[in-house]
């Protein structure tokens, strides 16, 4: 049912200006988020999941109870868990259950569902003469030793478990040794994916867990005829230490589902995301702190699902030494379940809060100003690597009586890119936290450029987003903070943007490199987006309106409603009942997620 009960409007009293933000929209209408077009799942009775490693952490199976109850209390219903071949086979024929049947029983006794990923040979399984023969190895193992323990593994679990992910990260070459190779990977694949199913024709895989951001690896899991070989297409879309927002996490799946729509789109799961409390692998600084991975925790998981990913498992249960990434601090060692971070408790607050639920809109607080509207495309020239051309069309637009189409034809396997400077730069308002275009896709996959000029005449490059297939999305990219050295054009500044700053060119670069062929895509509407940074996140649940409100930097914020009392709950979940004053709940907004329940009244069904 939608909700068309309320409209959420926010003051800033610092600066004397109200902004609203719109009721929320019909079904399958765009809101204000990029990707309109994707449909949101509704979540189930214990949505999230967690990486938890029982089986291969823990160290003591006859007290698995311990941190299993810690999964079930943070209301988790999924589990991701290793069956680790070099633990579960250490000799040709002999197998060790101990740690699986442990770790296995106390999940299902809990009503947790289990992936179950599938890895790790010991050495002896490995063309590989260097590793000890029961110890792990990383190499790539013989195809069928493989095969042979993934059927030994389901005949055994196969009652209980019917997920099952082929390898962690077979595009990471930590894990792929020497070398990742797509051929070898689909061999692999196709060969225990058969025979699985031929054990439980109702089992669903997984691909095994890749980098969105690269999609080289998942483009030969097709060519090499490997695509009907898993029901479900996982990925690892890590973005720390950068928070959610600004890393664009909710376009994480873009270019995944850019391949899809060749081969055929698939479920899409996020099967590890995850943020560090300190120094970590990913942060040597040690710039987080634990609120700071609570926070991100909430933010990242309903970004994503708002990008429509099904299901979201966040890494990882307890600590590692040196890499906190856990929702348990590693404490007195691997068997101290004892120190809950705030994360634990925002996870399972998440899961609380937001079981069950229905996407209804997603909304924001920006200012969208039109920096060129494309009704004529003259102006442009281009200038480096001559590959293409921008002219006006009244063939597609996005909104006025013109776009402008921009052909381009990249005939090596090297690094083609066409680039379109312009020959007065288009100034975009002071402040500017994004900027935003409307792209018509081509399916190429290719990536959409900007260049910013700032006010010390560096020119930095924000990659906007990739191109999709047929139909207008809106790219949008995030221009603050530090950009790296390889999206600096000239090397001559600070690396950040300094206003005032103008667009200096858009470019279109093709992805892969090896990429040959030419196309059509069509531009429409480019946007400076500035304004407060806040977000609203609107679901229906059990007949009720919650909203998930934040603000990175903080602001007072006040919520219309049509209620006399409401409910709000913090990430620890402590609730507290509101009380609203003229048709308004007062609130402080942060960066910290909260959860604000309209109580429903007869009056609270009419339009205001």
């Amino acid at each position: 049912m939608r909700i068309q009960t309320f409209r959420v409007i926010f003051c800033l009293a610092a600066l004397f200006l109200c902004v609203s933000i719109a009721p929320p929209p019909a079904p399958n209408t765009p809101d204000a988020f990029p990707s309109p077009s994707i449909v949101v799942p509704p979540l189930d009775d214990a949505p999230f999941g967690l990486n938890t490693h029982l089986a291969t952490r823990y160290p003591d199976p006859s007290s698995m109870s311990v941190p299993a109850d810690v999964v079930k209390n943070a209301g988790v219903g999924w589990a991701r868990e290793d069956i680790h071949w070099f633990r579960v086979q250490p000799k040709p024929g002999a197998f060790d259950w101990t740690f699986t049947d442990a770790a296995f029983r106390e999940l299902i006794r809990r009503n947790i569902q289990i992936v179950g990923v599938l890895g790790h040979p010991p050495g002896w399984a490995t063309p590989y003469a260097g590793d000890a023969p029961s110890q792990p190895s990383f190499y790539a193992p013989d195809t069928q030793l493989f095969v042979d323990y993934a059927q030994a593994v389901v005949k055994r679990y196969g009652r209980y478990v019917h997920h099952w992910e082929i390898w962690n990260e077979p595009d990471n070459p930590i894990f792929w040794q020497p070398a990742p190779d797509p051929a070898a990977y689909a061999t692999m694949l196709k060969a225990t994916s058969s025979a699985i199913r031929s054990i439980d024709p109702a089992a669903k895989i997984l691909l095994g867990g890749i980098n969105p951001f690269d999609t080289r690896f998942l483009e030969r899991i097709g060519q090499d005829g490997a695509w009907d070989s898993f029901d479900i297409l996982a990925i690892h879309p890590y973005v720390d230490p950068m928070r959610p927002e600004a890393a664009g996490i909710g376009a994480a799946a873009d270019s995944v589902r850019t391949i899809a729509a060749r081969y055929g789109q698939k479920p899409l799961w996020v099967t590890e995301i995850g943020w560090a409390s300190g120094r970590s692998d990913h942060d040597k600084t040690g710039a987080g702190n634990e609120q700071q991975q609570a926070d991100n925790l909430v933010r990242a998981m309903v970004l994503l699902w708002r990008a429509g990913i099904e299901r979201i498992f966040w890494y990882t249960l307890k600590d590692d030494p040196g890499n906190p990434y856990g929702l348990v601090a590693y404490g007195d060692g691997r068997a101290d379940y004892t120190h809950l971070k705030p994360a634990y408790y925002a996870l399972g607050t998440l899961n609380h809060e937001l079981s069950n639920a229905t996407f209804v809109g997603m909304r924001d607080l920006f200012k969208r100003t039109n920096v060129f509207d494309f009704e004529r495309a003259d102006g442009w020239r281009t200038s480096v690597q001559p590959n293409g051309m921008l002219s006006s069309t009244t063939e597609l637009q996005h909104a006025g009586a013109q776009a402008a189409q921009l052909d381009y034809s990249f005939a090596t396997t090297g690094n083609d890119y066409v680039v379109f400077t312009r020959e007065r730069p288009l100034l975009i308002p002071n402040q500017s936290y994004a900027l935003g275009m409307w792209v018509y896709g081509d399916g190429s996959g290719h990536t959409m450029k900007v260049w910013l000029r700032d006010a010390e005449g560096e020119i930095l490059q924000y990659a906007l987003g990739t191109v999709g297939p047929a139909g207008w999305r809106l790219l949008q990219v995030p221009i603050g903070g530090t950009v790296p050295e390889w999206n600096r054009i000239t090397k001559d500044g600070n690396g950040q943007l300094d206003f005032p700053a103008a667009v200096y060119a858009l470019v279109l670069d093709d992805a892969p490199d090896r990429s040959v062929g030419s196309g059509t895509i069509y531009v429409d509407d480019l946007t400076a987006i500035s304004g407060p940074e806040a977000y609203d996140l609107q679901v229906e649940r059990n007949g009720e309106a919650v909203d998930v409100l934040w603000a990175p930097d903080g602001l007072r914020a006040r919520l219309p409603t049509y209620s006399a009392l409401g409910l709000i709950a913090d990430t620890a979940g402590n609730e507290q009942t509101l009380q609203s004053s003229n048709n308004y709940f007062s609130l402080n907004l942060g960066p910290a997620p909260m959860y604000v329940h309209h109580q429903r009244t007869a009056r609270s069904y009419s339009a205001p």
